[in-house]
């Protein structure tokens, strides 16, 4: 229910709802294992490097806001060959910083 809940508000932003408690705690409990997930991956790998997309998903932004950072110098990304690499340790700080430097 909890995917069926987060489609209909995402295609129909103005849309007043009537949600059964359960369905809202199973969202939160959702959100709070995820966030979960990701801070623990955070704590156990602290220089792993992780691409554009999985950074972009952390922070929130796209990857396009990932290259403006770059260019303003508020991320150092790893490049590999073509390939582009973020340090998870960066990323964590900017996540509990909360803010662009």
């Amino acid at each position: 229910m909890t995917d069926d809940l987060f489609t209909q508000l995402t295609d129909n932003p103005t849309m007043i709802v009537t949600v059964r408690a359960s369905d809202l705690l199973s969202a939160f409990e959702a959100c709070a294992a995820s966030a979960l997930r990701l801070a623990r991956e955070a704590v156990e790998e602290p220089d792993r490097l992780i691409s554009k997309d999985e950074a972009a998903r952390m922070l929130g932004v796209s990857p396009t806001t990932l290259w403006r950072w770059e260019k303003a110098g508020y991320l150092s990304p790893v490049r590999i060959g073509v390939a582009v690499r973020y340090r998870m340790r960066e990323i964590n700080e900017m996540i509990y910083r909360k803010t662009v430097r």
